[in-house]
């Protein structure tokens, strides 16, 4: 018996239908979206897959700094592809968060953004810190930062507006 290293037409024929039968499983999972443990390493295609969106604490994570006596300053941390809104800050501290007294805070000059909803508008992308003067005859006690912030994604959808509370000890 002899063995020949060329194809037998048979066996190109076999060949070519499980390419095409390979191609053809592939092109109906980036359809659908689905992609199995059984088929080949990225046949799967987010071309018609929903966005996913990050948590809201995800998307625009924060912390507090106490630099100085009577000053606190709120750390922003915003994910790519994400924004805040400048109008949408509001602040407030007092013993509850309940009846807490409204502050003013120290923010930097936003860029520029037109937005569907709100019109002409100033964003914040990537970092921003508010820097907030407490009343100088607060308490030396712990106080409820109210934090008051509303942000969206480049992606579309825009977060229902949030707040949270922070204990300080001053």
């Amino acid at each position: 018996m002899t063995y020949s290293a060329r194809p037998t037409t048979q066996g190109r024929i076999g060949l070519l239908l499980v390419l095409v039968g390979l191609f053809t499983f592939g092109l109906a999972a980036s359809f659908t979206g689905e992609s199995t443990a059984q088929g080949l390493p990225g046949t799967g295609s987010r071309m018609f897959s929903e966005p996913k969106f990050l948590p809201v604490d995800e998307a625009f994570s924060f912390y507090t700094s106490l630099p100085e006596p009577g000053i606190v300053v709120v750390h922003w941390d915003i994910a790519p592809g994400y924004y805040l809104y400048r109008e949408k800050f509001g602040f407030a501290a007092g013993i509850k968060a309940e009846g807490a007294e409204t502050l003013s805070a120290e923010l930097p000059v936003g860029v520029a953004h037109h937005d569907e909803f709100f019109g002409d508008v100033e964003v914040y992308y990537d970092r921003v810190e508010a820097r907030i003067s407490l009343a100088k005859s607060a308490p030396q006690q712990a106080l409820v930062l109210v934090i008051d912030f509303q942000g969206c994604s480049e992606q579309g959808l825009c977060y229902p507006p949030q707040q949270r509370e922070i204990e300080l000890t001053l």
